[in-house]
């Protein structure tokens, strides 16, 4: 893939200030540093030489001496003698990206992200003094959190007590943590469930508490057979919900968990839609999610699901109609 001009452009206005501090540097050492050719970075230095301030006279521009004996001098770096500082904005999604990283489960260094933190939130000042709600706190979050994140990093099982939101209760269940991801500031972990021998989802404030055991006996084929086009937050109790999608939404198959079956459906008096399952954890949620869709998502089964969006779906229209009138 070819390099952005955004990636580029971040990578000139670093190279001034970290040439300016290491002097003498060859071409060869600063471009193991920025991860790039050296023929590349020789074409960087020559487009920086012809930069500047307004003006662009010859004492305007940055002047940088590499032809010579293959060592790179900065003689003049104009304003770029320090690395730019962050805006307030920029800290602030900064802070919010390492304090978020931090609290995900897997096998990154969280003492090395929260000094990073630490040591943004001290340059940016009043702008890194910001609230964020990641994941629902408990006194079971850190224990949960470090056991799960060691079973990601070994490949190791953990048995879990995990909040049911469907069924109100507490279940046990050992599954095999493959990786872990956020959804809209909680955290989800994508785990082969023994219970279900199949990959599901768990939402890690629901785990109420976790204990490393041996991996439960999973095949890689079984693994790759249950993954489908939709990585979706489906939670380890779900079930599943037939419905069928209009043509003029077919955005539906890319951005909601929703996967095909290769069936159609033709709607009374239009044209025929595509039709495909969709897990849901509770009712309440699949009515709201087909109400939400605005007529272009229609529930087929469970048929005692679909008869409550047509009332609900009566019902708003009359509220609708009664205001107006």
């Amino acid at each position: 893939m070819s390099e952005t001009a955004g990636a580029r452009l971040a990578r000139l206005l670093a190279m001034v200030p970290w040439l300016r501090r290491n002097d003498g540097v060859t071409i060869a050492e600063a471009a193991a540093h920025f991860s790039v050719s050296e023929e590349q970075l020789t074409t960087d230095l020559w487009q920086l030489i012809v930069c500047g301030v307004p003006g662009y006279g010859p004492d305007q521009l940055v002047d940088i001496q590499f032809w010579d004996d293959d060592r790179i001098h900065v003689l003049d770096a104009i304003t770029l003698e320090r690395p730019l500082r962050l805006t307030g904005e920029e800290a602030a999604a900064l802070l919010v990206a390492l304090r978020l990283l931090a609290q995900v489960p897997g096998d990154h260094d969280r003492a090395a992200l929260l000094s990073a933190a630490a040591k943004v939130e001290a340059a940016a000042g009043a702008a890194g003094a910001i609230d964020m709600d990641v994941v629902a706190e408990s006194e079971t979050d850190s224990t949960v959190n470090a056991t799960v994140a060691e079973a990601i990093a070994i490949g190791g099982g953990v048995e879990v007590d995990y909040a049911s939101a469907s069924t109100d209760a507490i279940i046990t269940r050992r599954i095999l943590p493959r990786a872990s991801f956020t959804v809209d500031g909680r955290v989800y972990l994508e785990a082969w469930c023994e219970q279900a021998q199949a990959l599901r989802t768990f939402r890690l404030d629901r785990i109420v508490a976790a204990t490393a055991v041996a991996p439960p006996p999973v095949h890689d084929d079984l693994v790759e057979s249950h993954r489908g086009p939709a990585t979706a937050v489906t939670p380890s109790e779900s079930s599943t919900a037939r419905i069928a999608v209009a043509p003029e939404a077919a955005w539906v198959w890319d951005t909601d968990p929703v996967l095909s079956d290769g069936g159609t459906w033709d709607r009374p008096g239009g044209p025929t839609w595509l039709t495909g399952t969709i897990a849901y954890a509770s009712s309440g949620w699949l009515v709201r999610y087909i109400l939400g869709r605005g007529g272009l998502v229609s529930l087929l089964e469970p048929a005692s699901l679909r008869t409550e969006v047509l009332r609900q779906a009566r019902s708003k229209a009359e509220y609708l109609r009664a205001g107006r009138a």
